[in-house]
Order: C-alpha cells, then sequence, then structure tokens
C-alpha cells in the first residue's frame, strides 16, 4: 500500500513550482529529490513530474547561455570551498604553531595579533563572497528578464499543471479533514483556483492556503 502523501512537503513542491513559472529559481536538484520522492508515492504526481521535468531543466539552464554569467559562477565556485574550509585552515596553522612554540617567541600579545590577521583575512573572504553571490543573482535576474520570451512555453506550463498539484493538495486535506491553516504556503502568482490568499508582502509574494474546511473555524461556530 502506497504511503500517505505529506500534505506539508507537497506545499513546498507547488512553492519551488511557483518560483520556477516566476523565474525566482531555486536549486533544480533540490525540487528534483522532492519530485521524485513524491513520484515514487503516487501516480498522478509521477505523471505530473515527468510532464514539467524538461520546462524546469530548461528554465535552470537559461542563464549557463551566458558568458558573464559562467565567469561570475566559476569566481564563487573557487571562493567556496576557500570559504568552507579557511576556518579549519586557520585553527590548524594556529596550533601547529602553537605546537613550535613559533608563537610563544613573539609573546601573548604577537599571537593574539597573527589570530587577528587570519579572522580578518575570512571576514574579508566572506565579505568578497557574499558580494560576488550577490552580484550573480542580480546578473542571473537581469538574464532572465531579457531572455524570458524564449521560455513563456515552459513557465505557462508549469503553472498549468501546480494547478492540478493544487488541486491534489486541497482534496488530500479535504478528504483526511485537516485543517487547511496548518498548511500555509507561499506563491509568486495569485490567479490559481481553489487556494485563498491569507497576505502579501513587500515583495508581493503571497502566503496562501488551499480551500478546505478549518476546522479551527468550525470548532469556534459550534
Amino acid at each position: 500500500m502506497a504511503d500517505k502523501i505529506d500534505p506539508k512537503q507537497l506545499t513546498t513542491l507547488v512553492s519551488l513550482l511557483d518560483g520556477y513559472a516566476a523565474l525566482s529559481v531555486s536549486d533544480p536538484a533540490r525540487i528534483k529529490k522532492i519530485a521524485k520522492g513524491y513520484s515514487e508515492q503516487d501516480p498522478e504526481i509521477r505523471s505530473a513530474w515527468r510532464e514539467i521535468s524538461k520546462d524546469v531543466d530548461d528554465i535552470a539552464q537559461l542563464p549557463s547561455s551566458s558568458d558573464q554569467i559562467l565567469k561570475q559562477s566559476k569566481r564563487l565556485g573557487i571562493l567556496r570551498p576557500l570559504m568552507m574550509f579557511l576556518p579549519l585552515i586557520v585553527l590548524t596553522v594556529y596550533y601547529v604553531l602553537i605546537g613550535t612554540r613559533v608563537l610563544t617567541h613573539i609573546g601573548l600579545i604577537g599571537s593574539y595579533g597573527f589570530l587577528l590577521i587570519f579572522i580578518g583575512a575570512y571576514l574579508v573572504s566572506f565579505l568578497i563572497y557574499f558580494n560576488l553571490n550577490k552580484k550573480l543573482s542580480r546578473t542571473v535576474n537581469s538574464y532572465y528578464d531579457k531572455h524570458m520570451g524564449e521560455i513563456s512555453r515552459q513557465r505557462r506550463h508549469i503553472k498549468l499543471v501546480n494547478q492540478r498539484l493544487i488541486d491534489k493538495l486541497a482534496m488530500i486535506i479535504r478528504s483526511e479533514d485537516k485543517d487547511p491553516m496548518r498548511y500555509k504556503f507561499s506563491l509568486f502568482h495569485d490567479d490559481y483556483a481553489n487556494i485563498n490568499v491569507l497576505s502579501e508582502d513587500k515583495n508581493s509574494i503571497y502566503t496562501v492556503t488551499v480551500k478546505g474546511k478549518s476546522i479551527k473555524k468550525e470548532q469556534t461556530q459550534a
């Protein structure tokens, strides 16, 4: 017997797919992992993912056609492992210097100064990484804006299939008599059927639930 679908995880999948339709692209490996996990549980979700998996790949891979984005990504790729291992390198060097008594000869103030230099180097590296990552995000967003016409079909298709997943989510919540307020999720679009919009933030991201019976509301009315 197939496992029950977790509505919380399904809301995550719906939010991620809507992000692709809005060109707010997340890690494609993450969305594929969630979708494939559900594909093993439910034939309807498996069919939906098969329909749009290529659309997701087309949208995710679009920036790779830009030389500028590839260069910026390469710089980040070089800096990322450095950011991960620099603290370990700093501590290793520091303790090696302590063990060889090098720091003992330059005194306590010199030892602290030496450590502060390494910490400062790490903070500078982190700042450079943060700024490069922010710059890459702006470049990618700008590239999507200029080339969105090339993936308009894929975006429409993802939204169309995502509507089916929203309907599936609503059906699960209703059939299992769950409170839809327990399963809030975020969308970039508010024109889906079968949703209730709860709020909109300053970035025009909507917090929604699917339409269904509210247990809390029923208890209040009882």
